[in-house]
Parts: structure tokens; C-alpha cells; sequence
């Protein structure tokens, strides 16, 4: 015979015991990751034999680190690479069959509202977990360092201690991306699964993701009406300054010159400029400047941002 209360808790315990089942599933293909002065990341096994964390629990990323695994035991690995634009670092484990990848299958579209279920571990093996929603979606965008995300995810509050690294999964147990708490100030930012499989590919082929470079330093300025309608642009880069010998240089670019596209893309302001060159590293693109109000045509030989650190 039922109790008053036990119609409306049998719902409450069905739902509590699937995101549980969710976090099980989850949690066994993630590890704990000992960071600077002691702090606790986790990380997830990606790919067979690869870990992916987090790279801003690291000062300097070390060249080989233990991971703490579902069942407390260590387990050794060492670094592929680190791609600090998008705040991810990849490991190889020593042993490639010790731990079960995350479970295979896409994610539904995110959309805001979402329920999100962030799976990680602590440093002694325990699973922690933490749950909420979708905050807002959004499109493409640059992280402050640069890093190109695939889409806008993010939650509706911070990370908590330990989950940075930790995949995030949907109400279908489905891994959207994985979490961090070093791209945004007031928010939890799930990076997107595409956009870690993306970098996932460049570390494994390169050890680094390769980000475009100019040599310059330069703002936005508003084009005069004439000008503007000679280029058929608004606005463009007023270059401020340029790095000695860097690629600008070489290609003719003076101070004072104003870029309006680059790569037949429009440049009016640094992030556009970034995503026009993003495909072009070591390659040759057109730059349309205006010097002195007059359209100039130049070639310039897209350089490789000399501050990250390159692994092999």
C-alpha cells in the first residue's frame, strides 16, 4: 500500500537515478589530474589511450604526469601537447588499454536551458559530479588568447574545484564538450566536443595548434566615406606597430597603413583578422590596405604565433 508522499517521490527517485547512471557511465573514463601547488583538475579519456584536461592548472605543463583513475589506482602518462588558446592539453597514457574511452554517440543540438551533468574525480579517485544548466548558446567566437571555439556553450554559474577538464554531458548521457574555468571571469564555458576533436588532431599531428601572426599591433578605425567606398568596407586596422623583421614587415606594411581584408576577407577588427588567417598559416594571402587613402595590394607570408610552446 502506498504512502501519501511515495506518487510524487517515485518520479524524483527515477530521475535521480538516471543522471546517477549518467555520471557512472561518465565518470569511469575520467581521471583526476594533479595540477600546480597541489590543485585537482580532472581530465576525461578522449580517444582510446588519450587524455584530455585542462591546461591552466599547469604553470609550465610537465612532460609526464600521473592521473588518478576510477579506481584510485595511478596510472602514468605523458604529454602530447597543450593548446593554451583553447585551455586544453593532451596526454598519452603509458598503458593505451588501461581505461575505456567516454561512451561513443553525438550530442543533441545544445540549446539554452539544457540540462548539463559535469562528471570528474577527486584526487583520492572519488567521482564527483555537478549539474545545471545551459546558459546561453551561441556562435563561433575567439577566446581572449586567441583560441578559435566552434560555438558558444556556457553554463549558468562557475566551475566548482576539480571540474575543470571534466566532460560535460547532456540528459542523454551524450558528451557536449569539456568544462573550464579559465575562459570566462563569471562563467563556466563548456568547450565544444567538435572543437576538442579538432584540437585533439592538430596535437597528435603537430604537438601544438599552429595560430596565425602578422607582426603587428593595430586598432579599429572607421574608413572615410570615399575611401570606404573605394574598398567597399566601413572600417579597417589601423596598424599601430610592427614586429621587427615579422611578417608584416617583410610583406611592405607600414605603420600607419589601415588593412581592410586579408585572405578576400573583410578586416575590420583583430578577430576578424584572426579567423581570415586561421587557414593560412605558412601560406601567402592578399592584404588590401589603404596607405596615405590610396588602395594598396600586397602579399604578405602568414607567420606562426611565436608563444606557444611547441612539443616535438
Amino acid at each position: 500500500m502506498s504512502t501519501p508522499d511515495s506518487a510524487p517521490t517515485d518520479p524524483l527517485r527515477a530521475h535521480s537515478d538516471r543522471i546517477a547512471r549518467i555520471v557512472d557511465e561518465v565518470g569511469a573514463a575520467t581521471v583526476a589530474v594533479i595540477g600546480r601547488r597541489g590543485a585537482i583538475a580532472s581530465g576525461c579519456v578522449w580517444r582510446p589511450g588519450l587524455v584530455v584536461t585542462a591546461a591552466h592548472v599547469f604553470r609550465r605543463t610537465p612532460a609526464a604526469l600521473t592521473l588518478v583513475d576510477a579506481a584510485g589506482k595511478s596510472q602514468a602518462a605523458t604529454l602530447v601537447g597543450i593548446d593554451s588558446s583553447t585551455d586544453l592539453a593532451l596526454f598519452r597514457l603509458a598503458d593505451e588499454n588501461a581505461l575505456a574511452p567516454l561512451p561513443a554517440g553525438a550530442p543533441a543540438p545544445v540549446r539554452a536551458g539544457h540540462f548539463a551533468i559535469a562528471v570528474g574525480r577527486s584526487g583520492e579517485g572519488d567521482t564527483i559530479a555537478s549539474a545545471g544548466l545551459v546558459n546561453r548558446v551561441g556562435g563561433p567566437w575567439q577566446t581572449w588568447l586567441g583560441g578559435s571555439i566552434d560555438r558558444l556553450i556556457r553554463l549558468d554559474g562557475g566551475i566548482y574545484e576539480g571540474l575543470s577538464g571534466a566532460p560535460v554531458a547532456d540528459a542523454d548521457g551524450a558528451v557536449m564538450g569539456v568544462a573550464t574555468a579559465a575562459l570566462s571571469r563569471s562563467y563556466g564555458i563548456v568547450v565544444p566536443a567538435s572543437t576538442v576533436a579538432r584540437v585533439v588532431d592538430a596535437l597528435l599531428a603537430h604537438g601544438r595548434v599552429a595560430r596565425p601572426w602578422l607582426g603587428i599591433g593595430a586598432q579599429t578605425v572607421p574608413l572615410p566615406e570615399s575611401a570606404g567606398a573605394a574598398v567597399g568596407e566601413k572600417s579597417g586596422l589601423l596598424v599601430t606597430s610592427l614586429a621587427a623583421g615579422g611578417p608584416a614587415e617583410r610583406a611592405g606594411l607600414l605603420i600607419g597603413d589601415i588593412i581592410v581584408r586579408a585572405a578576400e576577407s573583410a578586416a575590420a577588427n583583430l578577430r576578424e583578422l584572426r579567423q581570415a588567417l586561421a587557414a593560412h598559416v605558412g601560406q601567402k594571402v592578399a592584404l588590401a590596405v589603404l596607405r596615405g587613402g590610396a588602395p594598396l595590394d600586397l602579399q604578405a607570408s602568414v607567420g606562426e604565433w611565436p608563444g606557444e610552446r611547441r612539443c616535438h
